[in-house]
């Protein structure tokens, strides 16, 4: 939704914490690759993430603003919501990002809320437009 905002190279970092989030239960269902689907399309085309960054250490310095930040955090966690449920092994992975960008519990606490509310929209609506 707001990924549309980020630079080209924090793009790309943000897929890669994507396809952290994603890999992090140790399964990909349907509600999770249409979600990530629609946020790659909202990025563009060409936009891949670097290998070190899905399998090594994150790269935090590119988010250099409080508006990316939020961005990413709040994109996430749609993603981690997209198959109605918060994984127990997702929430340490989005919980690192969002204390490394000095975020405390009410702030998240208001991003989830909105990633709950909004998950299911976005899986209902890439239903309806990408539908024959």
């Amino acid at each position: 939704m707001f990924l549309n905002l980020l630079s080209e190279r924090q793009k790309q970092s943000f897929l890669a914490l994507a396809t952290k989030v994603v890999m992090a239960d140790g399964g990909v269902v349907p509600e999770e690759n249409v979600t990530l689907d629609v946020r790659k399309a909202e990025m563009g085309d060409g936009i891949m993430a670097p290998p070190e960054e899905i399998f090594g250490e994150a790269n935090f310095s590119v988010f250099d603003t409080l508006q990316s930040k939020r961005i990413v955090v709040m994109e996430l966690l749609v993603l981690a919501y997209s198959d109605d449920e918060y994984h127990v092994t997702e929430r340490p992975i989005i919980e690192e990002f969002a204390t490394e960008f000095g975020f405390g519990a009410a702030e998240v606490e208001k991003f989830e809320d909105w990633a709950r509310r909004q998950s299911p929209l976005s899986v209902e609506g890439w239903g309806m437009v990408s539908a024959d």
